[in-house]
């Protein structure tokens, strides 16, 4: 009954106003709103206030009202059918997403123009026009708040509705973290909270111990999404209390929370519970005239109509100033439209107007701007501003074209616990596992308090180059370091295991990277490369047989071979040759001896003179080549061999040690087939099992080879080094910080620290220590080496032979032409023939003495 004594008066209402404008064009607006909140509350009054500002002779403006007091989509699109039914041409409305999509439902079916005043993504739908935020704009800067402080985890915080609306926001959160590369410790979320039941502050306490109780969570880096009035004064009450708001955390907030410090968060409260908070919220210029006007009107008419329900505060929030903006659009596009509700939606998503929100323009194309503030003391300041096209600026900065892409630029944060010399770390103090009985990562010196290992004066290779790492990532993070032993019944793989069941947070030492490790961890990038090396003792083996190793025995043959043949070419030469010495002429042992002696001997002095043939003397000289080279060859090759030869090259495969490590155990017996393998506990019994023949050979990780190689003597490296994956730092599954601490020992490689700790704490490397090839076998020279050498010096000799035959052939048939009888001489008697000397000076005497000395 009294319902419908309220709609015939309004019926009257809309009637007696249509009769009273004439020809003036009368536009009924109707409004769904949840005023149960503070931010309902202010919108109801921004739009009767705007209502009164658009309002004129030719536009007449009807203002019809409806408070949904639930989240129930049924009952808003009843009030909505029910405003349409009295006349309302437009309907703007707020609530939950289901409420919104059952409203603009009903709009499409009566061709009335929606207005959502609701947060939320870019929904296309038929009459539906959204007037608020997008939510991608304001996850990208709260995202953009947690990447520029350099924070790898946080916890989201949000208290959904019964339909799940602040879900889809989370999830776009999500991503947005994602794409920064930050990871969400834990979700914090909450069910709509009555507050004034019993159990909600139980409720709260039980949630907020459940997360700090869990041992994976280890942010301090709190972002809340959406939160409702109440529940954000005991949330933060609770928090406190826990102690929460303590020095190294966080706290963002979106601009549900922001907008209650201007109403209904009292300077008590914030002073005492908020300290240090940063939030966000639409920029609104609160300077101009148009924004003051409506300031003073908006505060008359809020403090007469809500002053009674306990309401002290009465200035105006960015969702009021964003609903006189879209009365003002409803306004503009009416003008346009022609009474046509088709125009009047199409004029509504073409607006592009500077309304008191700043620029008002189509939800998909807008670039709002987020104010971002700072809780101090009783109240806030302002940091500065963002958007999505300029990322952070400040008034200077945006004037300057200097935006930057960290707020921390921009100014002097007041952090909870207040302080403000540096952004908290964001994380908790991380639990290191320090691996204690090992060579390389062994902490070097450690410090008794008492009972308890003061953090600071442990210190080690691995340590100092993590400590390093740490302080180029994030300096403010502090560590607390648990040392445990390695020993047979503790392995590496329990160190990684450790991790993984998140008892800590990372392990420093040496851990080789192995593929069945990294399923369960995550590595960071290997700080020091690694791979299992072979030490043998040094032991010389057939000394006796050394000098015949530089040579292939193909080449040792070649070599006699040849200095056989050029024997007998001397020989050759050297008997046939008038000018030979007498040895030549003498017995054959004596002829042999001589020969002998002049190939020795060319070697060390000059025998130049007792060769007798020229012949001679051009095949000592290519053979001279041969032996110079052959010699030099032979020597370098030598001491090379005489170095390498110090090792025992033979393996015996039932006596291999290795350190007792399941890693090193099962890659010995998978990848180099070894069945029986030696375990050594303590790396300083290796000596002493290979003093006892124990073991023959012992697989070293590299890494350990220096340090093991500068305290025994007599060992050194055999054979080649079967390379892994490196020594690294364990981290969680997925760890954000795995990526950090990844380029901060990239910087540490680049810029030589690493080299300058490796300096510091060892004083041998394994480029000075004695590494020998497995065998001498590839070291030895053959005959493929010298092959071009012999076909030239044999070439030479046997030229120089056949020239020498080939001369003597000549004179032979020479001294047979002069050979002529005498009449005179006794049968039997033969002619005395010249040599080839004699007969050339006669013809040259006869021919002076015939013509006289001339000139030819």
């Amino acid at each position: 009954m009294e319902s419908n004594k309220t709609q015939f008066l309004l019926c009257l209402l809309f009637l007696l106003a249509w009769l009273s404008r004439g020809t003036g064009y009368t536009l009924s607006i109707g409004a769904v709103l949840d005023t149960r909140s503070r931010i309902g509350k202010e919108q109801i009054v921004a739009l009767e206030v705007a209502a009164r500002r658009f309002n004129t002779s030719s536009q007449v403006l009807l203002l019809n009202t409806t408070e949904v007091q639930s989240t129930d989509p049924l009952q808003a699109v009843s009030s909505a059918e029910q405003l349409i039914q009295q006349g309302a041409q437009v309907i703007i409305s707020t609530g939950t997403w289901p409420q919104i999509l059952g409203i603009s439902d009903v709009g499409k079916h009566q061709e009335v123009p929606i207005i959502s005043l609701t947060p939320s993504g870019f929904l296309n739908k038929p009459f539906l026009v959204q007037m608020s935020y997008p939510d991608s704009d304001l996850v990208n800067c709260l995202a953009a708040i947690v990447k520029s402080y350099k924070w790898r985890r946080v916890i989201t915080v949000y208290e959904d509705d019964d339909y799940g609306t602040v879900s889809g926001t989370a999830l776009l959160l999500s991503h947005a973290l994602q794409d920064v590369s930050v990871q969400i410790d834990y979700s914090l979320v909450f069910p709509p909270m009555d507050l004034e039941s019993y159990y909600a502050s139980t409720i709260i306490e039980d949630k907020l111990n459940h997360m700090k109780e869990r041992r994976e969570i280890i942010s301090t880096v709190y972002v809340i999404l959406r939160m409702s009035e109440n529940l954000v004064k005991a949330f933060f009450q609770e928090a406190t209390e826990l102690g929460m708001m303590h020095n190294g955390s966080a706290w963002i907030c979106g601009p549900d929370i922001t907008t209650l410090l201007d109403s209904s968060l009292n300077s008590s409260f914030v002073s005492n519970y908020m300290q240090g908070v940063i939030g966000v919220r639409p920029y609104v210029n609160e300077s101009t005239t148009e924004y003051v006007e409506f300031s003073n009107s908006f505060q008359q008419s809020f403090k007469y109509k809500y002053e009674s329900n306990n309401e002290t505060t009465f200035n105006p929030g960015v969702y009021a100033v964003r609903s006189y903006d879209a009365m003002h659009v409803i306004t503009l596009a009416a003008n346009k439209s022609e009474r046509n509700n088709s125009l009047l939606v199409k004029s509504m998503l073409e607006s592009n107007f500077t309304g008191l929100s700043g620029l008002v323009t189509p939800l998909e194309n807008s670039d709002l701007i987020f104010q971002v503030i700072n809780v101090v003391g009783k109240s806030y300041k302002e940091i500065g501003f963002w958007s999505n096209s300029s990322g952070f600026y400040n008034k200077y900065s945006r004037f300057n074209l200097n935006a930057s892409s960290s707020l921390e630029q921009l100014s002097v944060v007041l952090w909870p616990g207040e302080a403000t010399n540096a952004s908290p770390a964001g994380i908790r103090t991380l639990k290191i596992s320090a691996i204690r009985n090992s060579i390389w990562g062994e902490p070097k010196r450690i410090k008794l308090n008492g009972s308890t290992i003061e953090t600071t004066s442990i210190s080690g290779f691995c340590i100092d180059v993590f400590r390093e790492a740490m302080t180029r990532f994030n300096p403010e993070i502090s560590c607390e370091f648990q040392l445990i032993n390695r020993t047979s019944e503790f392995s590496y793989d329990d160190f990684v295991n450790k991790v993984y069941s998140e008892d800590v947070d990372i392990v420093v030492g040496d851990v080789t990277i192995t593929s069945s490790r990294a399923e369960k961890v995550s590595f960071t990038e290997p700080f020091i490369a690694s791979g299992i090396s072979t030490i043998v003792p040094i032991k010389r083996e057939n000394v006796g047989w050394t000098l015949l190793k530089p040579f292939t025995p193909n080449l040792w043959m070649t070599i006699f071979f040849l200095l056989f043949y050029n024997f007998c070419v001397i020989w050759y030469l050297e008997k046939n040759d008038k000018t030979s010495d007498d040895y030549f002429r003498g017995p054959w042992y004596t002829q042999f001896g001589a020969t002998f002696w002049i190939i020795g001997n060319t070697l060390f002095q000059s025998y130049g003179d007792k060769i007798g043939s020229f012949y001679s003397k051009t095949v000592i000289i290519s053979w001279l080549l041969v032996v110079l080279i052959i010699s030099n060859c032979f020597t370098a090759n030598l001491s090379s061999i005489l170095v390498a030869d110090q090792l025992k090259p033979v393996v015996d495969t039932s006596k291999i040690g290795c350190d007792n490590d399941s890693f090193v155990v099962k890659y010995l017996e998978n990848a180099l087939n070894f069945n029986k393998i030696i375990p050594i506990e303590d790396p300083k019994e290796y000596s002493d099992a290979f003093e006892n023949g124990t073991i023959t050979a012992a697989y070293i990780e590299s890494p350990y080879v220096p340090e093991f190689l500068s305290k025994n003597k007599n060992y050194a490296v055999y054979g080649e080094t079967q390379m892994l994956g490196g020594f690294a730092f364990v981290l969680r599954k997925g760890d954000p910080m795995t990526a950090d601490l990844t380029r901060a020992i990239v910087e540490l490689q680049e810029d030589g620290t690493i080299t300058e700790l490796q300096g510091k704490w060892f004083s041998s490397s394994v480029s000075t220590i004695g590494t020998v090839a497995s065998t001498t076998d590839g070291q030895r020279l053959g005959l493929g080496v010298f092959w071009s050498l012999f076909v030239l010096s044999t070439g030479i000799s046997l030229i120089t032979l056949v020239a020498f035959a080939a001369r003597k052939h000549v004179v032979a048939k020479r001294k047979n032409k002069l050979i002529v009888p005498s009449f005179e001489e006794r049968p039997g008697s033969l002619v005395t023939v010249p040599s080839f000397e004699e007969e050339m000076v006669q013809i040259v005497s006869q021919s002076l003495q015939n013509n006289g000395p001339s000139i030819v």
